[in-house]
């Protein structure tokens, strides 16, 4: 790493990265959840009393809270923390959790669905294996001299 911070990062350049974790996130919620599914032989939601769209819903204002978060932690990488921000990803894993739990049980859900379901388990360990891979992207972008990674056909011949 460099001893001064390389600030050739933009608005747009960050915005798009929270975009690229949020969708990492939703692939690993879908194929967590997908293979929990198949290993368990149940779906999330099995209550019938709960409208069809609420863990959707729930799952989608997650990931809007885990995109602030995500900036919230451009800005403070910004600054010149060179560490990740612990509190943030610790954040992310225990608000979603939450987030999961109570919205779950307002939306009429079990607690076997809720608060003791494999799937909120899940919940956590994904959101914080994105927020630590946004943040390893944006230090590696921020703080190295390093190019953005070629592909082997993108690579002069003289480079090898």
């Amino acid at each position: 790493m460099t001893s001064e911070p390389r600030r050739g990062v933009t608005r747009g350049y960050v915005a798009g990265l929270v975009g690229a974790a949020i969708v990492v996130a939703t692939a690993l919620l879908v194929a967590v959840w997908g293979g929990l599914a198949l290993l368990l032989g149940r779906d999330p939601v099995e209550s019938g009393d709960v409208v069809s769209w609420a863990a959707p819903l729930i799952l989608f204002g997650g990931l809007v809270l885990l995109a602030v978060l995500l900036w919230r932690q451009a800005i403070t990488l910004l600054r010149g923390r060179r560490e990740p921000a612990w509190s943030s990803l610790v954040g992310a894993a225990a608000g979603v959790y939450l987030w999961w739990g109570v919205l779950g049980m307002l939306a009429g859900m079990t607690v076997g669905e809720t608060w003791l379901s494999p799937f909120a388990a899940a919940l956590p360990v994904i959101w914080a294996a994105a927020a630590l891979l946004f943040w390893a992207v944006l230090a590696r972008r921020v703080y190295t001299d390093r190019p953005a990674p070629r592909w082997p056909w993108e690579r002069d011949e003289d480079e090898e």
